[in-house]
């Protein structure tokens, strides 16, 4: 139950902040004011994963130092984005978020991102100890 809930909880926060940071996105760049954010389905899953892997991920590395652990959450997240694109380009022909630009490899992760990614890792670690906190698990 306990991972269940912890897939649910990572599913929407991160698609939520997906849409969130794509209409701010939109806001800047195109001056759209009418803050449309958008995200994939198939990004649900892929936060729910993270939120699975966090929790043991988070008791392996709780000691070292915290620029550390960012850094490890980053390069988990990276290499999870990148794994999951290719997974569903060969399963369904088509990764849905196409990054295009000098700083993506192949299309899959944008490295631009990076920082995004080492916030929300540490993001990630704050919900995951305060869910513990809260929980009989």
């Amino acid at each position: 139950m306990k991972y269940l809930i912890l897939f649910l909880i990572f599913s929407f926060f991160g698609v939520g902040i997906e849409v969130f940071f794509s209409s701010i996105h939109d806001y800047i760049r195109y001056r759209d004011i009418s803050l449309k954010g958008r995200s994939y389905l198939w990004m649900f899953f892929i936060y729910g994963i993270w939120g699975i892997v966090i929790g043991p991920l988070y008791n392996l590395i709780s000691f070292m130092p915290f620029i550390l652990r960012g850094f490890i959450y980053l390069a988990a997240i990276f290499i999870g984005e990148f794994a999951y694109g290719y997974i569903l380009k060969l399963a369904i022909k088509k990764c849905p978020w196409q990054y295009k630009g000098k700083w993506t490899v192949i299309g899959l992760v944008n490295l631009i991102y990076l920082p995004f990614w080492l916030i929300f890792g540490y993001i990630s670690e704050l919900i995951y100890k305060g869910f513990i906190s809260i929980t009989i698990y």
